[in-house]
Parts: structure tokens; C-alpha cells; sequence
């Protein structure tokens, strides 16, 4: 749901960020490449053959050599390690899978689990070999390919060694350069996966006797089955109907752009409250420029002796190299998505009029509107916050090339009926 906004973040400059973030995000690779022999060279560079072999340690702390294992299968074997690929399996074998577009097949060998009864120190061990390299890596000598990794617990943390080997016949120098980089990018995707995830809590109350079983109903049909007014276009809802919803709402939907799907995972209804809960599905490089790992939010809504409280949570591991611009989105989008289900929840019918240039009736031809729009949309917050705005024109200039301070996208202050706190992981000016 936090994707919504992601075209006007690149009119911010966002993509600046992204590539200026770039180099410290290599840093994490502690990729060490060597050649085990040279068993000899073609007539030219690209003609090379040997033994590659590539060597990846990754130091995990206050993490079990399980947890370290489950994180490596659920992101890495599951969903490609971070990595812009298709993983393909299936149920009924799922050691093996194919890796798309490049057709190589992977499979998985029996793990193992070394235990040390005199210092409580263990090891899991994960083996795979590549089966069919695939149409793209010619060269590639079947059945000489090997890969072990293992999760050794020592000094509080879990050190994650990752060693892989094949022989080829050509392409030596590529080969090891495509190996290092797809197998220590995997190996960050681990370990950013196994990081504290970075939350958002945007809060609000508002006044007024607002049933939030009602609430619940109205954001599901209003944010979650429409977009909640965001100027993009509206979801594709789709799969089972949400009884908890008006109609509309389904369970999953699509958001173009990008092609993300979310799914609502649990629902929760008590006296007093009513929540859901959503998750991005299958987050990765191909959800771009939208890059996490791990993404999960739920929604509150809770009768207090003040009125009704809206609580929207949202917790998530973005990829390092993406951070600022993921935060400052994922920021935006739920802060104007409360602030738009504010207005609908208090004024759901109301419209802001779309009004000429002020000062100039020759320029307008009498007319007193060209138009209206409803207030608990993106608009028609800019639009009502520049028919109300008391700022000098140098101010109201300005504010023309920071859009993100349009309408009800701005962080506000102390005062703002909107608050919001970053907690966990660890924030953008600390990487700095």
C-alpha cells in the first residue's frame, strides 16, 4: 500500500538519492574471489578455463544458526536472494527450482547440523549444486559445480560462510566476476533480511462518536479497494470478497505502477476495535523502485473516551542501497492516506471547487468554477490548502518546487492532527 505515491518521489529527485546511495551498499559484499588453478587460457581474454571458486563470510549477531538457515531459504532459495530473477518451483519438489530468464536449475541437498557438547557451539550446514546451467552460460562443465554454506554459532552471532565451485571452459573472467556479484548480493539480502525492520507509526483521533467497525468498512472500500485517493491509478481488487468490506474490497489487489500485489492477511473485530492486516507480496528488485525485503502493516481503529483513534503501523527491511527514497515514501504515502480518510470519515461527500486565477475575471470569461473534486482526495487537499493559504507569494513560489509539501503529503509540526514516529532498525542520518 505504501507504493502509491512512488511517481511523485521521482519528480522529487529520488533517483538521485538511489544512485548516490549506490557505493555503500557494494560495501556490504565481503566477496572474496580466488583461483583455485589455472588450468589453462584460450587465444583470447573471453576464451579463458579453470576452476572458479568464490568465497563469501557473513557475520550475523544474536542470531541462531536456524534462524540464519531460514532466513537463507526463505529469501534467497525462495524468492532469489535480492536478486532481479524468477524463482520457479513447486510443491511437490521443492529442493529443486529453475531461475528465470537465464533457465539454470538448482538443487538442494540434505542440510546438516553439527552440535559441539563442550561449548554449545553448532553448525547447520545447506548444500546445493546447479543441475542444467541453462542456454546463456556456455562453457559450464555439467555435474562440476558445488555450493556449501554454512552457519557456525560463536561469540554471540552466527558466522555464515558461503563457498561456491565450477569449472569451465571458457569465459573464466566473467564467470567469476557474474559469480561474485549474484552470490554476494544473495548474501546482503540475508543479512539485511535478518536485521531489525525499520517501523512508521502514523497516528490520529478523531473527534466524534465514529463506530470502528465503520471505520474498518470505510478505509477497506475507500483506501484499500479505491487508493484512497492518491493521484495514481486506482488498484485492481481481486480474489475473495472482504465481508468486512462494502462490496468492493477484496482480499488481494494490483497496483499499477509498479506491479505490486498486497494481500489483507488478517482481519480482527472486539468491542471496542477493529483492525487489519496487510503485507506486500514477494517484495524484490521486481517491484522497483519500490526495494524491500520484507513489508507488513496494520490498521487500527479504537473508540476512546477522545473519539476514534487510527492507528496505522507499518514495518519493513528496505534494501540498503534504497533506503532514503523507500522511507521518505513509505513516510508520505501513509501520512496523506490518514489525513485523506480523515476527510472522508468527517465530510464524506464534501468537494473543493476548482476556481480560476484570482484577479483577472477577462482571463476567466465570468466564470466562477471550472470544476470540483472530493476533498479526501490528494487534490482536493492541494486545492483546498491553496485556497486557504495566507503565505507571501515568495513562500507560495517556493513551495512550488517541493511538491512533497502539497496538500496533506507535509510532515506537519507538534500541532498537526497527524503524527507520526520512526522506531527500530536504523534510521537514514545514522547510516550517514
Amino acid at each position: 500500500m505504501a507504493s502509491t505515491l512512488v511517481h511523485l518521489l521521482i519528480l522529487f529527485g529520488g533517483f538521485g538519492q538511489l544512485w548516490s546511495f549506490s557505493p555503500r551498499y557494494t560495501s556490504f559484499n565481503t566477496v572474496q574471489g580466488r583461483h583455485k588453478s589455472q588450468l589453462g587460457a584460450g587465444s583470447s581474454a573471453g576464451e579463458e578455463e579453470g576452476i572458479i571458486s568464490v568465497s563469501i563470510q557473513k557475520r550475523f549477531p544474536d542470531t541462531t544458526p536456524e534462524q540464519a538457515r531460514d532466513a537463507w531459504m526463505d529469501y534467497h532459495w525462495k524468492k532469489g536472494g535480492g536478486l532481479p530473477i524468477v524463482i520457479v518451483s513447486s510443491d511437490e519438489s521443492p529442493k529443486e527450482r529453475t531461475i528465470l530468464p537465464t533457465l539454470m536449475k538448482e538443487q538442494l541437498l540434505d542440510d546438516e547440523v553439527e552440535e559441539n557438547q563442550e561449548d554449545e557451539s553448532h553448525v547447520v550446514e545447506i548444500s546445493y549444486k546447479v543441475t542444467d546451467a541453462g542456454p546463456l552460460f556456455p562453457g559450464i562443465i555439467p555435474d562440476t559445480h558445488s555450493a556449501n554454506v554454512t552457519f557456525e554459532y560463536t561469540n554471540q552471532a552466527t558466522v555464515m560462510n558461503w563457498d561456491v565451485s565450477f569449472e569451465t571452459t571458457k569465459f573464466y573472467t566473467l564467470y567469476e566476476a557474474v559469480t561474485q556479484w549474484t552470490v554476494g548480493t544473495a548474501a546482503t539480502t540475508v543479512e539485511e533480511c535478518l536485521t531489525l525492520p525499520r517501523r512508521l507509526n502514523v497516528k490520529t483521533v478523531i473527534d466524534g462518536d465514529i463506530d470502528p467497525f465503520l471505520a474498518r468498512k470505510e478505509c477497506l472500500e475507500f483506501v484499500w479497494a479505491s487508493g484512497g485517493g492518491l493521484p495514481l491509478i486506482p488498484p485492481i481488487p481481486f480474489g475473495d470478497i472482504l465481508e468486512e468490506g462494502g462490496g468492493s474490497a477484496r482480499r488481494n489487489l494490483l497496483r499499477i505502477p509498479p506491479l505490486i500485489t498486497e494481500s489483507i492477511v488478517d482481519t480482527t473485530t472486539t468491542e471496542e476495535q477493529s483492525s487489519f492486516q496487510y503485507q506486500l507480496n514477494r517484495p524484490g528488485l521486481t517491484t522497483f523502485p519500490f526495494l524491500l525485503h520484507t513489508h507488513i502493516g496494520n490498521v487500527s481503529f479504537t473508540s476512546t473516551a477522545q473519539g476514534l483513534a487510527i492507528d496505522w503501523e507499518v514495518e519493513f527491511r528496505p534494501y540498503q542501497i534504497a533506503k532514503p527514497i523507500v522511507e521518505k515514501l513509505v513516510e508520505m504515502t501513509v501520512s496523506t492516506l490518514v489525513r485523506n480518510l480523515r476527510v472522508k470519515l468527517l465530510e464524506p461527500d464534501a468537494v473543493v471547487l476548482i476556481k480560476p486565477p484570482r484577479g483577472n475575471a477577462n482571463l476567466t470569461m465570468g466564470l466562477e468554477e471550472f470544476g470540483k473534486v472530493s476533498k479526501s482526495s490528494w487534490l482536493g487537499g492541494v486545492l483546498e490548502s491553496h485556497l486557504s493559504d495566507v503565505r507571501s507569494t515568495k513562500d507560495q513560489t517556493l513551495s512550488l518546487i517541493q511538491p512533497w509539501t502539497w496538500g496533506r503529503s507535509g510532515e506537519g509540526d507538534e500541532l498537526d492532527i497527524v503524527q507520526y514516529q520512526w522506531t527500530g532498525g536504523q534510521s537514514v542520518e545514522e547510516d550517514v
